[in-house]
């Protein structure tokens, strides 16, 4: 019993259940957070007006055009989707279906390389209410200690004004992840949307192949 008493006590001492370490971590990641939310925006807004670009020039070769042609202007665009042409025309003297299986494998290399800072996003979203409401019940630890330590005339002020300094760390992990949800769904959505806009056009440039190819 004495160890586990002077344990205890260490723990009570220690910085672990103090809550303003948790609020200044709560902070670091929600500034985090929105670093990566306005750099992921900026990328897809981008690619969105990239990817208009490409569509122009997919339409001139489906309209026609010289594959050749349609190759030395892919080449000069950026974007995710215009990265999946660039890589899978190399193969077009190998047939279509040789392309199409090099547009998947560009196409999954593309979405990955979209989906980097989404899985802070998603952690940050699931697991900050947790760490507030560590914060919180470290806090409340604390009130309840300063209780049994003070006087009787000022216990109940004493652990009231604890109490309430300890459920900030709630509300702030609470305000931490709401953001870090939405932004993690509206990311999310935004890899899907340049996917299939990929995947349509690819299936034109495929399209306009197979019309070519002899066999």
């Amino acid at each position: 019993m004495h160890e586990n008493s002077e344990l205890v006590e260490r723990l009570l001492n220690s910085r672990l259940l103090q809550t303003e370490w948790v609020l200044y971590f709560l902070l670091i990641i929600s500034a985090f957070s929105l670093v990566v939310l306005a750099w992921k925006i900026v990328f897809f807004v981008l690619n969105t007006v990239r990817a208009n670009d490409l569509r122009a020039e997919v339409g001139r070769l489906v309209a026609g055009g010289s594959v050749d042609k349609f190759k030395a202007s892919v080449a000069d665009l950026d974007g995710v989707e215009a990265k999946v042409l660039q890589h899978s025309l190399r193969y077009v003297d190998n047939g279509p279906d040789v392309v199409e299986q090099q547009m998947d494998v560009a196409l999954n290399q593309g979405k990955q390389r979209m989906e980097v800072g989404l899985t802070f996003l998603g952690t940050v979203g699931a697991n900050a209410p947790f760490v507030g409401l560590y914060g919180t019940v470290g806090g409340i630890v604390k009130a309840f200690r300063d209780l049994a330590g003070s006087a009787e005339g000022a216990g109940i002020s004493a652990v009231i004004s604890g109490i309430a300094e300890a459920l900030v760390a709630t509300a702030v992990g609470l305000l931490v992840a709401i953001p870090a949800v939405v932004a993690f769904n509206y990311l999310t959505r935004q890899v899907k949307k340049a996917v299939g806009s990929s995947n349509a056009l690819n299936q034109q440039v495929l399209f306009r192949l197979r019309a070519e190819d002899p066999e």
